[in-house]
Parts: C-alpha cells; structure tokens; sequence
C-alpha cells in the first residue's frame, strides 16, 4: 500500500525527549518455573527442553517480565545457547545499530582483551513478515564457537547468544535453524508490528539557518520515500529500514541538493558541513564515509564494489570533521491508529 506522505508525516521540533529503550544487565532476578516457561506479552514459550539442551535458568531484567533471558545447556556436547526477548520500543531509525553496538560492547567488557569479530547483516523471512539483523561470531578460539544475533522485531528485539566447543560448521548451522524455527523473529513481529504512520523529530541543531534545516527535512523525506519505494511494508513492520546503504547515501545526496534550490543565507557551521559533504563525494566517498562511520553496520549493495581503501589514503590528506552519527533528525515509525 502506497502511503500519502503529506498526511502520513508528523512533524516534531526536538527529539532530546526520544526513550530509547534496550535491555538492562543490570540486577536480573531469577525466575522458578516448572514446565513451559510463557512469556506473556509476546506468548513465547520456553520448553523445559529442547532438541538435546535443556533449559538451564530463566532471568527477568525488569520486575515486569517483559525483559527476559532464557538460557539452554548441553553439558556432553559443551554447548549452551541464550535466548533474549525485550521491549524494542518507539521504531525509530538506528535503534538496532544501536542496540546491537550496546550489546557487543557488553560482550567486551567481559574480556580482558575485547573482541574481535566477524560482522553482517542477516534476515528472516516469515509467512506475513520479514526480520533484519545483525550478527557477530567472535574469532574461535581453543575450538570454541561464539556468536551474537540481534533482530528487531516491531515493537520487541530477538538476541541469541551461542556458545559451544567442538560443534563443526554443519552442526553449528542445524542448531541454528532449529533455534530459529522455534524462536522465530518474525512472530514476534506479528505480535506487535510498526505502523505506516511516520514521525520526523528535528534537534535544535537543525535549526541553526534555513538551509541546514531545509537540508535535514530534504534527507528526512528522501529516506521515507526510499524506504517506501524499495522495502516492502512487511518488512518495515519490523523496523526503519536505515540498515540499507543505499538508502543513507541517497540520504546525504538530497542533503546537499537542497542549497541549490533556495539561496538562502547560511551560517559557517552550514557552509563549512556543506563544503565537506561536496568534497567527499566528489571524491566519490559518500558510500565509504557512511561504512566508515557506522561502523559497517550495514546491508551492503552485492553489486558495488567497495572503495574503502582508496577512502582511508584519501582521508588521510583530507581532514574530516563530519560525524553522521550527530543527527539533525531521527525518523520513527508508530502504530497506525
């Protein structure tokens, strides 16, 4: 269904009252329970047993029990698997880059020495709707596999953490499908999608002059309609689409066209952040500095090569001072009343 855009967009000045909503390590409470373990407000149930592992502890982060991890344990096989199910709330762009970034940052606060790890996106496809994420599987060490994945899914995320040793790739892999197949993001989804109704929030930075906040409300509007155009509305019920490269891209092109438009006075601050986006995409850097910048927290196009490389040495002579993750707007979908 095509949305109506000029009737759909809401329009708000500052976002600095924006509740961003993720999960809480801190105080969990054990819960007892014998039999199926029901999480109520997404009716998720947690077997005593599954497949050959067997659930080992129930935590709840919140004394609501909508924050929760459910922990699985196979002690021949070595192996143990978490699964997290927690409030996403308002679906505002970035939240799960964010989320994701949060929660591998805990993961290296456990180790001495950090982490270093594989990264991509990955996807679930259900009957009625479609989950994005992002995984990490941490380099092996002593034959051990370590891997997070984050889904958001509507209005809840879906984290599985793996641990195992001596699992091959082959056994990893079924072990997987088995977990998604039971915990299956996208019924999540379906228990409380996004809605087609679209909030702009605009920061005070925004209004520095009239063409930093016509430039901001220009790239607002390019990603909506990017995202409508390309992404199908089963998919945007999980969350903002932000994830997709090309649509950042898109994003900064149309936030540089808007000063050609009107002549209209600028500040130094808007001529000097102006200056720096032609000059990097000029260079034909704009896709590098956004992977750069977001940490490569992104769905990449198959069929664009990278130019990362090229990108470092030219940064290297060319300051940059630009930070993408400084937001002039964040863009959020609601529920549909």
């Amino acid at each position: 269904m095509r949305v109506n855009l000029k009737l759909a967009i809401s329009l708000f000045l500052i976002f600095c009252s924006i509740t961003i909503v993720g999960q809480d390590f801190s105080k969990p409470k054990k819960i007892k329970a014998k039999g199926n373990y029901i999480h109520r407000p997404t009716m998720t149930i947690f077997p005593e047993s599954f497949d050959s592992f067997q659930r080992k502890n129930i935590y709840s982060f919140e004394k609501d029990k909508t924050n929760i991890g459910v922990t699985y344990e196979n002690q021949q096989l070595q192996a143990q698997f978490s699964i997290y199910v927690y409030p996403a709330g308002e679906g505002v762009e970035g939240r799960l880059r964010n989320e994701y970034q949060k929660s591998m940052q805990s993961m290296a606060n456990l180790s001495e020495n950090g982490i270093l790890a594989t990264q991509f996106a990955v996807r679930k496809e259900g009957e009625k709707y479609t989950c994005n994420g992002f995984k990490a599987i941490v380099a092996p060490e002593e034959n051990r596999y370590n891997s997070l994945t984050l889904y958001e899914c509507g209005q809840w995320y879906l984290k599985v953490r793996i641990t195992a040793y001596h699992l091959d790739t082959n056994q990893i892999a079924s072990l997987e499908q088995k977990i998604y197949s039971k915990f299956d993001p996208t019924k999540l989804t379906a228990t409380a999608p996004l809605g087609t109704k679209v909030t702009v929030y605009y920061s005070k930075a925004a209004f520095r002059d009239s063409v930093l906040l016509g430039s901001a409300m220009g790239s607002a509007l390019k990603k909506i309609e990017w995202a409508e155009e390309h992404v199908k509305e089963s998919e945007r019920a999980s969350g903002f689409p932000d994830l997709y490269l090309t649509l950042q891209v898109e994003s900064l092109k149309a936030f540089m066209e808007f000063q050609h438009r009107f002549n209209y006075k600028k500040s130094d601050f808007t001529k000097e952040y102006l200056n720096e986006l032609q000059l990097i995409s000029a260079a034909g850097f704009l896709a590098e500095l956004i992977m750069d910048q977001l940490g490569m927290i992104l769905i990449m196009p198959e069929d664009t090569p990278s130019k990362f490389e090229e990108y470092e040495k030219w940064k290297q002579s060319n300051k940059i001072t630009i930070d993408l993750n400084q937001r002039f707007y964040l863009i959020s979908y609601g529920q549909d009343k």
